[in-house]
């Protein structure tokens, strides 16, 4: 079998995209460290923190759901079910591959982001959302975390992923709580 130059072109292009990825989640675990040891950061507002993590323009579209991400990452590793029930949720938004909010999220479903990123993000998140976003968001961490366990894939939620679901309903308070309380608790 021969090379052919989309070959190469194909095997180029899948390499670049792997070295953004890389870049990207680079990019985003130092911001958090830096955003939690700027005592300077507490004076920004909520949007200036966003930014400064790294979520403008596109990649401000993904901002509510990372906690996804979270829960994916909840038991050491993410299944190919829950990453594909992640990129669902983007295309049922009109994000699609290729866009740098689409990038951002296989970014942090490739490798693990650092816990100060994980942290920062919801103690960010606790500020921007309240009320149905807050239950939806939990409501799409069930489905995450359901959509790779049980038999025949009936929706088991493991234990790690239970008590991570719950620690970010509390974070987001009320409707967010309420929500797991119905699906978990």
């Amino acid at each position: 079998m021969s090379v052919t130059p989309s070959d190469n072109e194909d095997a180029y292009f899948q390499q670049r995209e792997r070295e953004l990825r890389d870049q990207l989640r680079e990019q985003l675990d130092k911001a958090a460290g830096e955003l939690r040891d700027d005592a300077e950061a507490e004076k920004q507002t909520l949007s200036e923190r966003i930014a400064a993590l790294g979520f403008t323009a596109d990649k401000l579209k993904v901002f509510d759901l990372l906690p996804l991400v979270h829960v994916a990452w909840a038991d050491g590793s993410v299944s190919r079910k829950e990453r594909t029930a992640i990129l669902d949720v983007l295309h049922g938004r009109g994000i699609l591959p290729g866009t740098e909010a689409f990038r951002t999220i296989e970014s942090l479903l490739e490798e693990r982001p650092s816990q100060a990123f994980l942290d920062q993000s919801l103690a960010l998140l606790k500020e921007a959302v309240g009320g149905a976003r807050a239950a939806n968001i939990v409501d799409l961490c069930v489905q995450v975390a359901g959509a790779s366990g049980g038999f025949l894939n009936m929706g088991t939620v493991s234990d790690e992923e239970r008590a991570l679901i719950e620690q970010i309903a509390n974070q987001l308070g009320g409707a967010a709580v309420a929500e797991f309380n119905k699906q978990l608790g």
